[in-house]
């Protein structure tokens, strides 16, 4: 079985508070790169995904992949597999 590399590529990411903090409390709906991202309850937000709706707590990374698509990645995972550019 062959064995690969991923190819180095600089992606944006922003944390939860990031996400919400120029909002006033936490909003209902809100729109980021295009893509409405929408409560789901007070800790969490839906994430439309390229594998459908995703979830997005307060312990995760908002990513914006090299195609523009955004989807969610828990920090751990995130501090693991990037670093700042």
């Amino acid at each position: 079985m062959a064995k690969y590399v991923k190819k180095p590529v600089v992606i944006e990411a922003v944390t939860y508070e990031e996400l919400i903090k120029n909002e006033h409390g936490k909003p209902i709906e809100l729109e980021y790169n295009g893509y409405i991202i929408k409560r789901y309850d007070d800790d969490r937000y839906i994430i439309p995904t390229l594998e459908g709706d995703m979830l997005l707590g307060k312990d995760d990374m908002l990513i914006t992949g090299v195609d523009g698509e955004i989807y969610p990645c828990k920090k751990e995972i995130f501090e693991k597999t990037y670093e700042k550019a």
